[in-house]
């Protein structure tokens, strides 16, 4: 692709249709999500201080605080935070009255997605000491 895309190419780009859970068992329904921008939330303030670190260890960034365990308080501000960032057709102003468990669940676990595939590249997460260059690379070069 070559050619340079307009804004409302690039905006139907950034979008995916994904099935979550319908209500009360009954099939899936369909949401339009985008992926969310959580570093630009928390450049905008958007995201409050208690679960700042409970996103920034979602989003795999490194701290220098040893992380406490969250609470399910946290988990469900966490999950409330991405629907919020997530969805776009319904808003989750729309759907905030009526969405379950379930419903959050999926589309959090959809946003994260990306991120818990790049955990099994990050071994040794807890003291960040592993030094593992493998069984094909030299310790040393010459």
């Amino acid at each position: 692709m070559n050619e340079i895309l307009n804004i409302e190419q690039l905006r139907q780009m950034a979008c995916s249709i994904i099935d979550i859970p319908g209500f009360n068992d009954t099939g899936t329904i369909r949401v339009k999500v985008q992926k969310p921008k959580v570093m630009a939330m928390a450049a905008q303030g958007k995201i409050p201080n208690y679960l700042m670190s409970t996103a920034m260890r979602i989003a795999g960034v490194p701290s220098k605080e040893k992380p406490r365990d969250p609470d399910l308080s946290d988990v469900a501000k966490t999950m409330e935070l991405y629907c919020r960032a997530c969805l776009v057709q319904p808003t989750y102003e729309e759907f905030q009255d009526i969405i379950t468990d379930d419903q959050m669940t999926a589309i959090f676990e959809w946003a994260i997605g990306d991120t818990k595939k790049m955990s099994t590249f990050r071994p040794n997460q807890e003291n960040g000491s592993s030094d593992n260059n493998g069984p094909g690379v030299p310790e040393a070069t010459k």
